[in-house]
């Protein structure tokens, strides 16, 4: 199993930078193939669910087996082929078995390391350890970072429960299913999914599912443990088997059964010695007459997370703000060109940039292709984006500087994003965490306080708000907050 397909999903009024950027920049002509398609839907707006945009029928027309789902904020080394042999192997389900695949997702955590950023948006997560596995996985595996989702929400949601309920109560439902959870609230989701093509039907068949995050796969994980909602969600037909024509249940059931049972796999290494010996069944204690057993017949697969917890290995990182987006370019900066990340730049300074005489460039700069720089100029841990102008006595220090940027004489800025084709006037001053808009000029002599942004007036933005779950709808599930109420 590989990629087979690429497609770029943006709104209309992006398509055509996207396409021109395919077709011209020469870091994106020369990818590997496949090539990526743009797919541009009609109504189709930056404010649009993550979930709703794989309900489009045009999304939908393209997805014609499982697929991958990543973010346009996404920054990462981590090889692609190892989350999908981690899913194949672990989630996929094994080839010939009725069992409907699961899916997996990815997070990392946002405290420690370089590339930490204070008050960075973080997901609450709660996962549940997998059964031991019978073969010790070699050190390059993912399986030691394994664990089941149980739970998936944001943090705000979290805090909305807590100042409500003044705790955050659990349902005996999930300690009874896993006895053993472990509780995240530094973590934050990298939107990347492994997804089962069953999810579109389950997509579908609950239309108030808006996030694929919270929702899609908050409710997925749920379904898992807490009796009656596989039913409400639709997920007894979504996962009921799909039986070739010339097959029955009962045949079906026997090859299952075979391998299941008959079929030790780890029996095959020659570093463990397995117990052939099958341990006597227990029967079930009988029901109560109170007990809901809605999820009996129909088995939820489970949804598995990776946690990137070694930010040492591998770079992972979502940048949608400004001040992660300095952060990171500054990391990237600091990369010596001869290392083995993927993400180094072969040249600090790029050969066709201009630098005049008596500048002073440290070595953890990186300037890009077409950009002047003038004399007396004094650049310290920044990134300078191309054909910028920056010009005599500028003084720049942990900045980042976008293409087609106008820097005037003597101006001083430090800790600064500035957007492109923007202009800074002379002898400005501008102090840690000011950000300029794209397009905005900066007039001469104009002093910037720490953390002020230089913007024009964007208007209203697009209105409406996320619509409510609510449960009065047949088929629409509720958002029902965990109680301390026993289901026994």
């Amino acid at each position: 199993m590989n990629v087979t397909r690429i497609t770029l999903i943006t709104p209309p009024s992006s398509c055509k930078p996207i396409e021109d950027a395919l077709s011209r920049d020469p870091h994106l002509t020369s990818l590997p193939l496949p090539k990526a398609d743009v797919l541009a839907p009609e109504g189709l707006s930056q404010n649009t669910g993550t979930a709703e945009i794989l309900r489009l029928p045009q999304v939908q027309a393209v997805i014609t087996g499982h697929f991958l789902v990543l973010p346009c904020d996404l920054i990462t080394d981590l090889p692609g082929e190892s989350l999908l042999e981690t899913w194949m192997v672990h989630a996929a389900g094994m080839v010939g078995s009725s069992a409907a695949p699961g899916g997996l997702g990815v997070w990392f955590p946002t405290r420690g390391g370089e590339q930490a950023v204070k008050g960075e948006e973080t997901n609450f997560l709660i996962t549940a350890q997998l059964p031991h596995p019978n073969v010790t996985p070699s050190s390059r595996s993912l399986r030691p970072a394994l664990a089941q989702v149980v739970y998936s929400s944001t943090t705000d949601t979290l805090n909305d429960i807590t100042d409500a309920k003044k705790a955050f109560p659990i349902r005996h439902g999930l300690l009874r299913k896993h006895g053993r959870i472990r509780m995240l609230t530094t973590t934050r989701d990298a939107h990347i999914y492994l997804f089962p093509y069953w999810i579109l039907d389950f997509i579908n068949r609950n239309p108030k599912l808006d996030s694929l995050s919270e929702d899609v796969v908050g409710w997925w994980a749920k379904a898992a443990w807490q009796n009656g909602l596989v039913p409400k969600l639709g997920l007894d037909k979504v996962l009921a088997p799909s039986l070739p024509p010339d097959s029955t249940e009962d045949g079906n059931q026997m090859a299952t059964t075979r391998i299941e049972h008959d079929l030790d796999i780890a029996s095959l290494s020659t570093t463990h010695i397995s117990n052939l010996l099958t341990p006597p069944s227990t029967p079930s204690p009988p029901s109560s007459p109170g007990h809901k057993t809605t999820n009996a017949t129909t088995t939820v697969p489970p949804f598995l997370s990776y946690l990137h917890s070694k930010p040492s290995s591998y770079l992972l990182r979502r940048v949608d703000t400004p001040t992660l987006l300095l952060s990171l370019s500054l990391h990237l900066a600091s990369l010596p060109p001869n290392s083995t990340s993927p993400l180094a730049h072969p040249h600090k300074i790029h050969p066709t940039s201009s630098i005049a005489p008596r500048t002073t460039i440290s070595p953890d700069t990186l300037i890009a292709a077409n950009t002047s720089i003038a004399q007396f100029a004094n650049l310290k841990t920044s990134v300078i984006g191309s054909n910028c102008i920056i010009k005599e006595g500028v003084k720049l220090t942990r900045c980042v500087v976008l293409d087609d940027v106008e820097i005037g004489e003597k101006s001083t800025l430090i800790g600064c994003v500035v957007g492109w084709r923007s202009r800074i006037g002379k002898d400005v001053r501008l102090g840690e965490g000011c950000e300029v808009a794209p397009g905005y000029v900066v007039e001469d002599g104009t002093v910037g306080d720490k953390g002020e942004v230089f913007r024009g007036f964007e208007g209203l933005d697009e209105a409406g708000e996320d619509e409510e779950m609510g449960g009065s709808e047949e088929g629409v599930p509720e958002y029902v907050e965990e109680s301390q109420e026993s289901e026994a």
